[in-house]
Order: structure tokens, then sequence, then C-alpha cells
């Protein structure tokens, strides 16, 4: 049991880049990559990054 609480941790550590997205006025996402923001910004040119 211990060892799966390990690797989750570990994934965490790995997608630690976490950014929310907030694409319109009631849509936010989490983003946990810079290639998955480039994208992201790409499709939605007026979207903001909200810590």
């Amino acid at each position: 049991m211990k060892s799966t609480a390990n690797k989750k941790n570990d994934s965490n550590k790995i997608g630690s880049y976490l950014v929310k997205l907030r694409i319109d006025k009631r849509t936010v996402i989490m983003v946990r990559t810079a290639e998955s923001l480039k994208m992201w910004k790409s499709k939605y040119p007026d979207a903001v990054e909200v810590l």
C-alpha cells in the first residue's frame, strides 16, 4: 500500500508545473506542462493565467 502512495507523490513531483488558465468567464483549466500552456495560449490568445 505504501508503494502506491509513493508513486502517486512522484507523479505530482513530475507534473509540479501547475497553472490555472482562465479561458473565458466560466472556464478555468489546470495546465501541467509548459508545452500544454503554449498550446492552450495559441488556441485561446485572450486566456489569462490565474495564480
